[in-house]
């Protein structure tokens, strides 16, 4: 899922410097790095959210055409074997624990996108903030 933003006046790296930390706080691993067009970031293995797969935010544009995508990475295979030996040895599991996963992280991403634009309305109340001191 993406949403862009138009007119905004953001910095692209307080922007991902604000969203690390929040992944931070949840505590996810990040791993962070700077493009051509803006930043990715990967994040994994929350201790808060169970989410098996990896989550990939991508954040680019520039201060005035603004764009933050998020999504799911490849799935972690834990075992490679066939359908068959998986049901007979407690495929269930593994099939519940997948299912939980994707609960876990739809769940996620409606508060990533909550905090997303508190982050936004922090920035642009900084900017306006300081905007006003210039003059």
């Amino acid at each position: 899922m993406q949403k862009s933003w138009i007119n905004q006046s953001i910095n692209l790296q307080t922007l991902t410097e604000k969203i690390v930390n929040f992944l931070e706080k949840e505590k996810f691993d990040l791993t962070v790095f700077k493009e051509e067009e803006g930043y990715s970031i990967i994040a994994n293995n929350s201790l808060k959210h169970k989410i098996d797969e990896d989550i990939i935010i991508q954040i680019y544009g520039d201060p005035n055409n603004l764009t933050i995508k998020i999504e799911e990475g490849a799935r972690k295979r834990r075992f490679a074997f066939s359908p068959l030996l998986a049901a007979m040895f407690g495929g269930g599991y593994f099939l519940l624990r997948k299912l939980k996963s994707n609960e876990e992280y739809i769940k996620f991403t409606k508060y990533f996108w909550q905090n997303i634009n508190r982050i936004l309305a922090e920035i642009r109340n900084d900017n306006t903030i300081y905007r006003k001191g210039e003059g």
